[in-house]
């Protein structure tokens, strides 16, 4: 009797053991019923919208607009994504005679013809232009793009962003918030708000533009005199290319220094001074009139520089930055970045890349 006892206990105890595993393992497998179905019936298969905030490349969202209007126009391989209405009365060449308004539309336009008028343009649905836009004073974008030129008058708004694969140019006191680029141009008046700027050329202010070339940035060592971060007060030699200076530190006007410095303090390249090598400040970084720095700029806080400096990038502030009038940062065929929370750029100025204000940045007369 005894026997059967324990045999009965020893059953009892291997069912509720069993049927505790079980559970533990009906448990352990439920996290993983959604992957199973989801596997065995794919749901999430459409791709993901990117924000334009997030997309690193600034004319991204250009270049898919421009391949969803080319398969749409039957010029390129179908997108899936080319919904688009046709502003019938630009196909044969007929132009505007008064203000356009279409932000009524709900798709995406194409106008299979350029666009040229004195009066101004509306949308805010993404516009592409297979030609060149130029429309008047107080225009308003949400997205454009033009195989042409895009040309808009003053006080003119681009609210997402724009793409001219020739010249791109705002107008005074206008805006270019988020993303603006262009395969040759982009030209911004005294007075426009931007943010996200690439081109070959990034030109602010109504002066012509300074065409800089290493031939000619090389002319400006023929009057300097040679000079050495070793005999500056408290040069640290920390490799036999880089110095480093702990406090304040002024460069000598119309020298000539080659190799790298970082100061923990403010720096000052005097006037007509250049410093062929990288250079790196704490405390802040004034290039006054004429100075010139062949290699990277980089600071803490304002970097600020004088009229008709020199920087071949890139030109980076955790800060700000002051571009001062006819200064030209990078090279036409080096092209390089401008990076700062908040950009100022006197009229005259001139970038050969990227300039990204993280903040805003503003033209100044």
């Amino acid at each position: 009797m005894a026997d059967n006892f324990l045999l009965s206990g020893s059953s009892s105890g291997f069912v509720i053991y069993a049927a505790f595993a079980t559970l533990c393992l009906l448990l352990f497998l439920l996290p993983f019923i959604p992957a199973y179905n989801e596997w065995r019936h794919p749901t999430d298969i459409a791709a993901l919208p990117v924000s334009a905030n997030y997309s690193s490349d600034i004319d991204h969202f250009a270049r898919r607009l421009r391949s969803d209007a080319m398969a749409k126009m039957g010029r390129g391989e179908t997108t899936g994504y080319e919904e688009f209405d046709y502003l019938q009365e630009y196909a044969q060449g007929q132009q505007p005679t008064t203000d356009v308004d279409m932000r009524h539309s709900t798709k995406r336009l194409i106008a299979r013809d350029s666009i040229r008028s004195e009066h101004a343009f509306y949308s805010t649905k993404p516009l592409f232009v297979d030609g060149t836009i130029d429309v008047g004073s107080n225009a308003d974008f949400g997205a454009l793009y033009a195989v042409g030129d895009i040309v808009l008058g003053s006080k003119s708004h681009v609210r997402d962003w724009a793409h001219a694969e020739g010249v791109l140019r705002i107008g005074s006191n206008g805006s270019a918030l988020r993303r603006i680029s262009a395969g040759h141009a982009v030209e911004l008046e005294t007075g426009v708000w931007f943010e996200r700027l690439h081109a070959p050329s990034v030109h602010f202010g109504t002066t012509p533009p300074v065409l800089i070339t290493v031939d000619s940035a090389n002319d400006e060592r023929n009057n300097q005199l040679p000079g050495n971060f070793a005999d500056l007060p408290g040069a640290v030699r920390q490799t036999p290319v880089l110095y480093l200076i702990r406090g304040d530190c002024v460069l000598a006007p119309n020298s000539l220094y080659t190799k790298s410095l970082i100061v923990t303090g403010l720096l000052t390249i005097s006037e007509g001074t250049t410093v062929i090598g990288d250079i790196k400040a704490r405390g802040g970084i004034r290039m006054e009139n004429s100075a010139s720095v062949r290699g990277a700029v980089t600071c803490e806080k304002t970097i600020h520089l004088g009229r008709q400096t020199r920087a071949w990038g890139p030109l980076i502030s955790e800060t700000d930055i002051f571009i001062g009038s006819g200064a030209v940062i990078g090279l036409p065929d080096a092209l390089t970045t401008v990076s700062a929370l908040n950009i100022i750029a006197v009229g005259g100025s001139t970038v050969h890349g990227t300039v990204w204000a993280h903040e805003i940045g503003m033209v100044q007369e």
